[in-house]
Formats: structure tokens, sequence, C-alpha cells
């Protein structure tokens, strides 16, 4: 991690992180792996409050360059390779917090324009690469 500047994670937390699991095991005894994973917990938590202060309060310019599409795809497909299909609460899915966060979002922008949106996805295996978005009012007009 040469010419790196520090995150929020110290070194020793980041060089445990990129160990398998099987190499903390042999090398970290169990209660030197419960302080890194409570210390990781703390950190991360801490940091996601910021992120979503900046996210928040920061310009609007500043929070696309900081989240960046770039940026996003990666954290997002991620987060989905790792837990994407594991339940979150219920029937729900993981991925499904992110659509339906998605949906709520867009649904509120186009009720303050006084337009009807409807995201449409498809309930088989195989998610469509894209989820199809319908502006109702636009299409009702055709």
């Amino acid at each position: 991690m040469v010419g790196k500047k520090a995150g929020f994670l110290t070194d020793p937390l980041r060089e445990y992180l990129t160990l398998s699991r099987r190499e903390r095991e042999d090398t970290y005894t169990e209660s030197q792996r419960d302080q890194f994973d409570e210390g990781i917990l703390e950190l991360a938590n801490l940091a996601l409050e910021d992120l979503i202060l900046i996210a928040e309060g920061y310009d609007k310019d500043g929070v696309g360059k900081i989240f960046s599409q770039e940026v996003i795809e990666k954290l997002v497909g991620t987060l989905m390779e790792r837990i994407g299909l594991e339940n979150t609460g219920g029937d729900e899915r993981y991925y499904e917090v992110f659509l339906s966060t998605i949906e709520e979002k867009i649904h509120k922008k186009y009720m303050e324009r006084e337009r009807f949106f409807k995201l449409e996805s498809t309930h088989y295996p195989l998610m469509p690469r894209k989820p199809a978005y319908r502006d109702v009012k636009a299409y009702m007009r055709k």
C-alpha cells in the first residue's frame, strides 16, 4: 500500500483483513481475533456514519466525486457478491434492500414532480442486468 494515505482502519487491522480466515486462525489467538473484529465493527460503523453525513451535508459536486459510479458499483457489487443472496430478515433477500430503497427514493422524487413511477423486476432466478424503470405518466400518453 505504498503511497496510499491511511484510511479509517489501522495498519494492523488492514493486515488482519488481508489474511484468509484460516490464516487468521493460525496467526492470531481467539482473543486477538475477537479484539480485531470488535475494532473493525466499531470503526466501520463510525466511518459509515461519517459517509452518511458527507452525503447529506457536502456540496453536490463533491458528493458526486466521492460517491462516483465506479465506487458505488464496486461497493454494491462486493456486498452483493459477499452477502447478496442471504436472508436479511423474514423472506427478504439482501439485494431486495437495495431495490426497495432505490424504488422508495425514486418514487418520492417522482411524487414531488406529480408523476408516477413503478420499478419492475422479475422474480425469476436470474435478475435482469438493470431493473426496468417506467415513467407511468409518459407511458400513458402513448
